[in-house]
């Protein structure tokens, strides 16, 4: 459909803006307040309804949270960079993200869109032949960026309700429209399914930008599979302090257990039945140089092309882990920090969204499916939809990749942003027309 109530070129210039604050005070995930006050505030310009805070979560569910003294530095942060003071105390302490309706003026059913807003923990280059370096919006914050383009995922979604709102009149039903913190380590979604929110939904919406290389603005995939399912946990490993020269046998070498543990969880057979991955991405402890190290901690995740070779990979992980404990009379322990399974678009819709698609101006390229082979906090979310019998599908809006993603020189062609815009809100304002 064409939207011609709105001017689009001021439509479009305007979501850039946006991208660009949010791209220049990125936040990680759970320390997204700033962000979130940003965007609740433009809904707020829409007239329309928003909830936030510890209304949006299960504090059990809530995986991977900072510790306390990183979460009040960073609402600190927050509350200086930020002048909607009125909404960051019900965020205290990482409940980041909201959520709003756009209520119809017809019934029909309810649609789930959701869009995430975490960055990740890179950070960004200053090679001034960077867009964001030469346009004066390169990241204000160390080790934070916005590397994985949810900087415009969040635009996007902010353009979709502009959209939604304008042509009410034409909506059958109602869209529910949720903005994710803590996609980065599959931490998110988990907190927010468990609230009961997407329960409802009768078809559930998700979308990436860029992820595959060769596509350019206007290619749009109507489906992934692919989805591995993934557990992020840290090992914890407790030793004995004792000192190095003087008394070295009355030690227990907790590196030296996490060591054993890392070169052996690398060794894991993989599985014949499908994709297996293992990885451990920080190692961390000691205190130092003449000291046994008391204190180990490794970040591991793995994955698995179904639940089961997930579980798989997991299990041994974690019995290498013990086994690396005893070698050197360590303890250990385990604490789960994230975690997502895998899922299968549904079909029908997946049908309905390439319909839609075809007749929508400026997608010149349609993929019917693309295999995504990663983990996506989303899937916990349209697990549930589907468990309530829901259908649910995520797409991958093009765009040509100057760096990969995470990597310090990514970037986001910004063309992309509007017409994600208009995708989200055809799929919503369309799909009971097919």
């Amino acid at each position: 459909m064409t939207f011609d109530r709105i001017d689009m070129a001021q439509f479009s210039q305007n979501l850039i803006d946006l991208r660009r604050d949010l791209h220049r005070y990125p936040e990680s995930g759970w320390t997204e307040f700033r962000t979130t006050a940003r965007i609740i505030t433009e809904l707020e310009k829409l007239g329309l309804p928003v909830r936030w805070g510890r209304q949006l979560h299960v504090r059990e569910k809530m995986l991977g949270l900072p510790d306390e003294e990183t979460l009040e530095a960073c609402w600190l942060r927050a509350e200086s960079e930020c002048d909607r003071h009125d909404l960051l105390e019900d965020m205290r302490g990482g409940y980041t993200g909201c959520l709003t309706v756009i209520e119809g003026a017809l019934p029909g059913p309810t649609i789930g869109i959701r869009v995430d807003i975490d960055c990740n923990d890179v950070e960004e280059t200053d090679d001034p032949g960077h867009v964001p370096c030469a346009q004066g919006f390169r990241s204000v914050h160390h080790a934070c960026m916005h590397a994985c383009g949810h900087d415009a995922h969040a635009a996007i979604g902010i353009g979709a309700a502009r959209l939604l709102t304008a042509y009410r009149d034409r909506l059958r039903g109602k869209v529910l429209l949720v903005f994710q913190p803590g996609e980065e380590g599959l931490r998110g979604a988990a907190s927010m399914t468990a609230a009961g929110l997407f329960s409802e939904c009768d078809y559930f919406f998700g979308a990436h930008v860029g992820l595959l290389p060769g596509l350019h603005v206007g290619s749009v995939a109507a489906s992934g599979h692919g989805f591995l399912s993934s557990t992020k946990f840290d090992a914890l490993f407790h030793g004995v302090p004792s000192h190095a020269g003087a008394a070295p046998e009355l030690g227990r070498n907790a590196i030296a257990a996490a060591a054993a543990a890392t070169l052996g969880m690398l060794s894991i057979s993989r599985h014949h039945e499908g994709a297996t991955r293992i990885n451990v991405g920080t190692f961390h402890g000691g205190t130092g140089r003449n000291v046994i190290p008391a204190e180990a901690v490794l970040a591991i995740e793995t994955r698995g092309g179904s639940a089961a070779l997930n579980e798989y990979m997991e299990q041994e992980a974690r019995r290498v882990c013990q086994a690396a404990a005893d070698m050197y009379g360590c303890t250990y322990e385990a604490r789960l920090m994230g975690g997502a399974g895998n899922v299968d678009c549904d079909k029908a819709l997946v049908e309905r969204v390439i319909q839609i698609l075809s007749g929508l101006e400026d997608v010149d390229q349609i993929l019917p499916d693309v295999d995504f082979g990663g983990g996506e906090d989303v899937t916990t979310m349209m697990r549930d939809v589907q468990a309530h019998g829901g259908q649910v599908t995520e797409l991958v809006f093009g765009m040509p990749l100057k760096a990969a993603h995470h990597n310090d020189h990514f970037d986001v062609d910004e063309s992309v942003i509007p017409l994600g815009a208009r995708i989200f809100a055809s799929l919503a304002l369309e799909l009971e027309n097919y």
